[in-house]
């Protein structure tokens, strides 16, 4: 089982959204009380690989935006933790709707 299946596994069915308490639970206890995450902690937030990341940050438009920390095209860029629940919050709503559609 990979830890996609893995993390999936674990989460109970909660109907048209994840309950933000239950999001909660989802993030990795070390990183639950950051506001904000660098890509690497994102994608444990996120469970995605870094290239499927990369591609959801050019096609999805609600993936979660990074900040740049100084100007410059090489800054390294810090994510919302908020931003990440609200997408996964998103994605479950949307994959419960399709089930149910068909």
């Amino acid at each position: 089982m990979n830890t996609i299946q893995m993390r999936s596994a674990l989460l109970p069915d909660y109907g048209d959204a994840l309950p933000a308490d239950a999001a909660l639970a989802y993030i990795p206890e070390g990183l639950r009380d950051r506001p904000a995450l660098n890509l690497k902690e994102l994608l444990r937030v996120i469970p995605v690989g870094r290239s499927k990341a990369y591609m959801l940050m050019k096609e999805d438009p609600s993936f979660p935006k990074g900040v740049p920390l100084y100007d410059g095209e090489s800054s390294p860029k810090f994510y919302w933790t908020h931003e990440a629940i609200a997408w996964l919050q998103g994605r479950a709503a949307k994959a419960h709707a399709n089930q149910g559609g068909l």
